[in-house]
């Protein structure tokens, strides 16, 4: 279960016949300004695979490539929870005293998933011929929709608050919207890069399921504009 920690900051600036920039606001107006955020545990989880290979013959290292991108596909296809994506393949020359030594390649393969246990296996299952170059752990666009909606709904109601606050305290009997902007932030989980390394050496490392955490992602909205008072 997600836990949620709320927290809402409220300020206010009231102006009244202030000279800003030159320009003199209408009398009565008063600035207002709402905050609310909350921190939300991640639920998807992207990793970046590759295959990298280095051969004398272009030809040949790209069919080496090939081969062992189509293992991964076939092996990612048991695990229907994770959204499997290939990327371009890529090649580029090896030189030892300005002469041709060898190709280099590699292509990426990239697995999503909200499933971390199916993911952390394919992960442990690949990294028999693939390297794992980066982990990301992301907040869904269905989740962050859904909460962002709510804090909206949150932001303006505290807004309407201090609204109907600051007409009572200054012996007004009602208000009027003026101008109003609502403002959306949201913080990134930190990417996770791997130490990049060969894994099909002596040195590689046991097939197992990758030890996946999820991370945090914080997402703030700001309501803020002025408003009319009216006696």
């Amino acid at each position: 279960m997600n836990k949620w920690m709320l927290a809402a900051a409220l300020t206010f600036n009231m102006s009244f016949n202030a000279v800003h920039a030159h320009e003199t606001q209408p009398d009565g107006l008063v600035n207002l300004q709402s905050n609310v955020s909350i921190t939300l545990e991640t639920d998807t989880t992207i990793a970046v695979m590759a295959v990298e290979a280095e051969h004398k013959q272009p030809a040949q290292l790209a069919e080496q490539i090939n081969t062992t991108m189509a293992w991964a596909l076939d092996a990612a296809k048991k695990f229907k929870s994770i959204d499997v994506k290939g990327g371009q393949y890529s090649a580029h020359q090896m030189y030892d005293k300005n002469v041709v030594r060898s190709w280099r390649g590699s292509q990426q393969l990239v697995l999503e998933s909200k499933n971390s246990v199916e993911l952390g296996q394919l992960i442990g299952l690949l990294q028999t011929k693939l390297l794992l170059k980066s982990l990301r752990y992301i907040v869904s666009n269905e989740k962050r929709k859904k909460v962002k909606t709510g804090l909206i709904q949150q932001a303006i109601e505290q807004f309407k608050q201090q609204a109907r606050v600051i007409t009572k305290s200054l012996d007004h009997t009602q208000y009027a919207i003026h101008q109003i902007n609502i403002d959306s932030n949201a913080s990134q989980p930190p990417v996770h890069f791997a130490q990049a390394r060969l894994l099909n050496n002596a040195q590689a490392v046991e097939t197992a399921s990758a030890n996946l955490q999820p991370s945090t992602s914080d997402i703030q909205i700001t309501v803020s504009g002025s408003i009319r008072l009216i006696k």
